[in-house]
């Protein structure tokens, strides 16, 4: 089987892009269980803003009105460098 992921070349003006889905909450702490309080307000990651734009409005159900799409930039990530050039859309 072949994989064939391209990454938009639509970045935003961002080095290595990602988008994810926030779902801000409010009254969260940061304690034993903030992390996971983090974390739950994040999905994904998409290749692209129109492919995390599709499922946001697809599953709006899921999510509080004030979920967004936003492109985040794994530059730091070797691995991500790496794999985000190999995947850019020419």
């Amino acid at each position: 089987m072949e994989t064939n992921l391209k990454i938009s070349n639509k970045n935003e003006f961002t080095s290595c892009p990602f988008w994810i889905i926030i779902d801000p909450k409010q009254n969260f702490t940061v304690d034993e269980d903030g992390i996971h309080r983090i974390a739950g307000m994040i999905t994904g990651i998409w290749f692209s803003r129109e492919a995390a734009q599709i499922f946001l409005d697809r599953t709006r159900y899921n999510f509080s009105k004030n979920a967004k799409v936003y492109c985040h930039s794994g530059v730091y990530s070797d691995d991500w460098a790496e794999l985000s050039e190999q995947l850019t859309e020419k």
